[in-house]
């Protein structure tokens, strides 16, 4: 038995190694379309000494911001959610297909405090911004700095508007971690962080897996 999970461990990192990744990515089962709990730790971890809140832009149910609150709680910091709570928009994303207007609502931002109370999160751990990209950022403090920020929006507009407003507020050493990114399509939130990606953005890319792309702010010393 103790054969086979390290011919297992040895296995996964040969695939790390082939894809890029770094050899501490957690050894996780991953699914497309959530975030696994093992790699927002990971992540958590990298930014320890770096200033500034969490965040997540597109939180739904909550289940990977449950973790994202707790882990922000466990190193002194405050976390925030951004989110309409009521639905996609309700004209077609660019490149995509019509969706219904209340598909991934959870009828308002009062739901969403309930379900993180009833997961364990006490509503002093996090700040909730409701509103559809970018009306949601209308009321930040200017002076709002994040080490760590998860974009999760499906659609091509949301998420061009969240990478104009979101990566000047990431703090140096800080990272930006994005869902909905496959290297081969075009359209949807791709279509925007290719975009982003081909712009002189001052990330570094540390990662990629599971359809999600995740980014290393530079020192403000070496951005160009």
């Amino acid at each position: 038995m103790l054969l086979k999970f390290l011919v297992r461990d040895a296995a996964r990192t040969l695939a790390n190694l082939a894809s890029g990744n770094p050899l501490d990515l957690p050894h996780a089962e991953r699914r497309n379309g959530t975030w696994n709990h093992d790699d927002l730790a990971w992540l958590a971890a990298k930014v320890r000494d770096v200033p500034g809140d969490f965040a997540a832009i597109g939180v739904f149910r909550g289940a990977a911001f449950r973790k994202v609150a707790d882990l922000a709680a466990n190193q002194g910091r405050y976390a925030h959610a951004f989110d309409s709570f009521t639905g996609v928009a309700e004209t077609p994303p660019a490149g995509g297909t019509q969706r219904p207007v209340d598909m991934l609502t959870i009828d308002g931002p009062d739901e969403f405090v309930r379900l993180m109370a009833k997961a364990g999160i006490t509503r002093e751990l996090y700040e909730v911004w409701p509103g559809a990209v970018p009306d949601c950022f209308a009321n930040v403090p200017e002076s709002l700095r994040f080490a760590f920020a998860m974009l999760d929006v499906d659609d091509y507009q949301p998420a061009a508007d969240a990478l104009r407003w979101l990566p000047p507020r990431i703090s140096d050493g800080g990272i930006l971690a994005l869902d909905d990114y496959s290297p081969h399509a075009g359209s949807m939130a791709t279509k925007s962080i290719k975009e982003f990606l081909a712009t002189d953005h001052g990330f570094e890319k540390i990662a990629a897996f599971n359809q999600q792309l995740i980014l290393c702010k530079l020192p403000s010393a070496t951005q160009s």
